[in-house]
């Protein structure tokens, strides 16, 4: 399968039913072409085959994103074909699946304040703020790092249940988990290796005490 084939496909998965003809359509693939890319897709576990039609749900896309990433697609091409939210269900849906309890879009109304998701365990909390747009120079991450911790002390002041606040960067972009003012900027890819690992980092990361 070419990764090509798959960007133009990730505009026609929706969280719907959708017959080959109308995934050919919405994709501008051939018929027979948007057959073998549902095949392709639900070998992968994104969608599910019906008879003549595939279902996807809300994190297919972001997972079709994943998966023509590694396949070599270029990651600035696949963020023009994602919304935000796409990302941040997909964040929510590892954590869920890694047994935290999660919130998405969590407002603080004092100071005002919006965090992309939440995941708590054990009495600590992630703090992630998803970023899927284009590659950032060191200073802007730096300043998205810095944001985040300012993030994670409000809701630590904000939550009484809670006694450790970690914040992370989750980006589309870098190849490896990289370090901003020892905030972890995590690539979507390697999200799922980094909760598992977390407890080899913390010695090294900003982590936000009572």
């Amino acid at each position: 399968m070419n990764a090509s084939l798959l960007l133009k496909a990730i505009p026609a998965i929706t969280e719907r039913n959708l017959s080959i003809d109308e995934f050919a359509a919405a994709s501008g693939l051939g018929r027979h072409i948007a057959a073998d890319v549902i095949k392709f897709l639900a070998t992968n576990e994104i969608g599910h085959i019906d008879s003549n039609t595939v279902a996807f749900d809300a994190t297919d896309k972001m997972r079709a994103s994943i998966l023509a990433l590694q396949m070599g697609a270029d990651a600035e091409d696949i963020s023009q074909l994602l919304h935000w939210k796409d990302f941040e269900l997909l964040a929510t849906h590892v954590l869920d699946a890694n047994g935290y309890l999660t919130y998405h879009e969590f407002r603080l109304k004092k100071p005002r304040m919006e965090i992309d998701v939440v995941g708590i365990k054990e009495q600590m909390a992630l703090l992630i703020d998803c970023k899927h747009w284009k590659r950032s120079s060191p200073s802007v991450l730096e300043n998205f790092a810095a944001k985040q911790v300012d993030r994670a002390r409000a809701f630590l002041t904000a939550n009484n249940d809670v006694k450790y606040a970690v914040p992370v960067i989750l980006t589309l972009h870098a190849e490896s988990t990289l370090f901003a003012e020892n905030v972890p900027v995590v690539p979507i890819i390697k999200f799922r290796s980094f909760l598992s690992e977390m407890s080899g980092y913390l010695d090294d990361i900003t982590v936000i005490r009572v």
